[in-house]
């Protein structure tokens, strides 16, 4: 989750690993903020693009004097310096939680994910976020729980749907239960990014089922 060219939303996973974030998380101007602040605490913030293929940021190369870790360290020195002076800054918190998250230091992620919520208990984006982190942590129950509560404030919030039946699916092996998340998403977002990747996925878990209960009837 980094970048000034945002997209809308959040971060999520793919059939075989979890994304380093393919979405932003927080409105333009609160970013924007955040860049206005670097550059008054003499932060040099880069930008990179962000390649969308519903798995996760391809990085373009760097040059041999670019350390994407350092940069996202840099801004995130400014960012706590901000914070010491407006702990408040709701977009200022979910930018941090995303840069934490993007090094890899999801129990800081999750913290500053946390005080968003202590401002906004609401927002089912860092929620969804905060979900991704736990899931990171190998916590997957409390994972499905954030997404379910996600769910229940913001039911049109497709991406806590997507990432929801890869933990169902993949972690806690109900197929029966991300079948059904999966379809929900596809009637609430068919023409999604995301939706290229599910549409497989449903026919795999229907065929499953289907011969998981012929096997059961022959019995």
């Amino acid at each position: 989750m980094k970048s000034f060219e945002l997209e809308d939303s959040q971060k999520s996973l793919d059939d075989f690993e979890w994304s380093d974030k393919v979405k932003k998380t927080g409105s333009l101007i609160g970013i924007l903020l955040i860049f206005i602040a670097g550059v008054i605490t003499g932060i040099g913030i880069s930008a990179w693009k962000l390649d969308f293929t519903g798995v996760g940021p391809q990085k373009e190369k760097q040059s041999k004097e670019s350390n994407p870790k350092d940069e996202i360290r840099n801004r995130i020195a400014g960012i706590e310096r901000m914070l010491k002076a407006n702990p408040d800054n709701i977009e200022a918190l979910i930018q941090l939680g995303n840069d934490y998250f993007d090094i890899g230091e999801y129990p800081n992620s999750v913290e500053a994910y946390d005080k968003a919520l202590q401002i906004d208990p609401g927002n089912a984006e860092v929620l969804t976020d905060k979900a991704v982190a736990y899931r990171r942590m190998g916590k997957s129950d409390e994972s499905i729980e954030l997404f379910q509560k996600a769910l229940k404030i913001d039911p049109g919030q497709t991406i806590a749907m997507f990432n929801l039946g890869i933990v169902l699916r993949d972690d806690k092996k109900d197929l029966s239960g991300a079948l059904r998340v999966w379809k929900d998403f596809l009637e609430k977002a068919p023409d999604s990014p995301h939706a290229v990747m599910i549409k497989p996925w449903v026919t795999q878990l229907e065929e499953k089922l289907a011969t998981s209960d012929a096997t059961t009837e022959k019995k």
